[in-house]
């Protein structure tokens, strides 16, 4: 018997036995938190000869008969469906090939849907690139046929084959899958995020619906949430099964973030990555004991002396004992005396918690530090370890280098990645801060009427003011003439307050004469109206998040636009300031999920 005919022979005892199983994934409408509906998958019972469905249906293709498998698996997919009683639409694969042949069965889905007392207008009948159509014209008409029975279409997998955008313009789909390729890993990949927010744009613009599908991390789920994703399906929401998730799980702690996310986020600066344990020494070990320490471990160069309450007091370092007990006479001296005889003073300790920004500062500005290859670490003040310069320096040029790539190009200022990061840092080690948003009022028509040569030295003036005033905090460009201040160790109200009487000084030089002196100019509105508007000017909204209750950085988002529309309400010059909400109102103002500003 040849390898051909024996599955043929397999595929077809499958079908006559129903061997199949039908499954079904849920895809979430993640916005409204509720099912949009199930795809339905295949699954081969465990003594098949053939291993995959994937296996399966090209198999079925090669030997002839795909066309009556799909119409198998759709007539069991439907009715297990109707005997579920599951809620929303029914995701149905459908191959090209098998609906471009003139000899596929018409009405057969339809009578399947009226025996299962389910309406067509609930079934999405989904595309494929896996199987080319024979014939086009054939296939646009079948898919024309099924919509006007009542039937949604579906593009799966936008993006791997040759002919997915093509698809779209021609076929016009109801609704567009994203294939898992450009999910996998987009949080990581700045090509990926530039066509993933192509996609969700071009979505908006044509009516369609855009499901992301292959979900699979947390990190990505966020990102896609942020750039507008209505509509998921992936194994982080819900694996296939034969009996589905009949809500969205409990895991929307998909928008949390904590510290065991944070730790396996290489972008994210930890102390304690760069940290090793060195045994430290009490005040009263022998100056011997010491030397020994070191001649046992030769790569060791440093020793951290501590009290009795673990704090350290001081540091040996090996050069200098080394000197010390280099003759008979410095071990006559120092043999039985106690180390802190030769111990120098810590210059200063790190806490383990601490930022890049504030470690990188203490050691740069600490010139004992040009010859010693290692700082002490603290936690609450004890001693936890030693870190490594050399390390700590290689962290600070790959934090560097990821910064110029992730940086606003007209501004150089840290854009969303970094400035996410940076939030994400804060809430999961429960570091109070304050996030200040600035908005430019009446920028669009400022930049029809003066040009974009005009509105980029504006966005650029921002910065640069933003820059020098709040020196002390974190300036980030979330893009176009929207930006944050992120302050820790200071109120931010008189810096901002200062930012916008000096952006308000600078800002009249770039105006035209007349239009100062009319206090506005006429520009085309959004709505294409010919309108007046007065004189650009900053907005700010400064918003105090609860660390306590505030789950990510979607959630300081959320916060921040609110305060940004109360800010734009405001007089010119003053500044909107959210209240310190009590616990309680804080958490049920989270919980509201508002919708993030792009």
């Amino acid at each position: 018997m040849s390898y051909t005919t024996s599955l043929l022979e397999e595929i077809t005892r499958l079908i006559l036995d129903r061997s199949l199983t039908i499954v079904f994934q849920p895809i979430f409408d993640v916005s409204q938190e509720a099912i949009l509906g199930y795809e339905a998958l295949t699954r081969l019972p465990a003594d098949s000869s053939i291993k995959s469905p994937d296996h399966l249906f090209s198999t079925a293709n090669q030997v002839g008969m795909l066309s009556e498998l799909e119409l198998h698996c759709r007539q069991q997919a439907i009715n297990r469906f109707a005997q579920l009683k599951l809620t929303g639409l029914l995701f149905l694969n459908v191959s090209p090939c098998t609906l471009s042949q003139a000899d596929h069965p018409k009405g057969e889905t339809l009578n399947l849907l009226k025996c299962a007392g389910i309406s067509p207008d609930r079934v999405v009948i989904e595309i494929t690139e896996q199987f080319e159509a024979n014939d086009n014209q054939i296939l646009k008409q079948s898919l024309e046929h099924y919509r006007e029975l009542g039937f949604k279409i579906a593009i799966d997998d936008l993006g791997t084959g040759h002919s997915g955008l093509k698809q779209w313009s021609e076929l016009r789909p109801d609704i567009v899958k994203i294939d898992r390729y450009f999910i996998s890993g987009c949080h990581k990949n700045i090509v990926k995020r530039e066509l993933l927010r192509t996609i969700f744009e071009l979505g908006t613009a044509t009516g369609v619906s855009i499901i992301a599908e292959g979900i699979e991390h947390n990190e990505e789920f966020l990102l896609l949430e942020k750039m507008g994703m209505q509509f998921a399906q992936g194994f982080l929401l819900s694996r296939p099964a034969e009996f589905p998730d009949t809500k969205l799980p409990d895991s929307l702690s998909l928008r949390q973030i904590g510290p065991n996310t944070l730790s396996n986020d290489h972008n994210v600066f930890e102390l304690e990555k760069l940290l090793t344990y060195s045994q430290p020494v009490s005040i009263n070990e022998m100056c011997s004991e010491v030397y020994q320490l070191f001649k046992k471990s030769p790569k060791m160069q440093s020793i951290a002396v501590i009290d009795k309450d673990e704090k350290p007091i001081g540091v040996i370092y090996r050069d200098t004992l080394a000197e010390m007990f280099s003759s008979d006479y410095g071990h006559a001296l120092y043999d039985k005396k106690p180390i802190t005889n030769l111990m120098e003073n810590v210059p200063f300790t790190a806490d383990i918690s601490a930022s890049i920004d504030d470690v990188s500062s203490l050691v740069t500005d600490n010139t004992h530090f040009d010859l010693r290859p290692e700082f002490i670490v603290v936690d609450k003040g004890k001693y936890v370890g030693v870190a490594s310069i050399r390390s700590l320096l290689k962290i600070m040029t790959e934090q560097k280098i990821q910064h110029a790539q992730h940086a606003n190009p007209l501004t150089m200022l840290p854009g969303n990645i970094i400035i996410e990061q940076k939030i994400m840092h804060l809430l999961a080690n429960k570091k109070n801060f304050s996030m200040a948003y600035f908005d430019l009022n009446h920028f669009k028509p400022f930049n029809d009427l003066y040009g974009y040569a005009e509105g980029d030295v504006v966005i650029r003036l921002v910065a640069d003011v933003l820059s020098k005033v709040c020196s002390d905090a974190f300036v980030g460009h979330v893009g176009g003439d929207d930006f944050v201040v992120l302050f820790q160790h200071s109120e931010p109200e008189f810096a901002c307050t200062k930012v916008l009487e000096i952006f308000g000084q600078r800002i009249t030089s770039i105006f035209k004469p007349e239009h100062l002196k009319q206090g506005g100019y006429y520009a085309v509105s959004r709505k294409g109206n010919k309108e007046w508007f007065s004189l650009m000017s900053l907005s700010c909204g400064i918003i105090h998040p609860n660390v306590s209750i505030v789950r990510s950085h979607l959630d300081v988002a959320n916060l921040a636009s609110e305060a940004k529309k109360m800010a734009k309400k405001m007089v010119d010059g003053e500044i909107y300031i959210q209240p310190k909400f009590n616990m309680d109102f804080t958490n049920e103002f989270v919980e509201r999920s508002l919708v993030t500003e792009s």
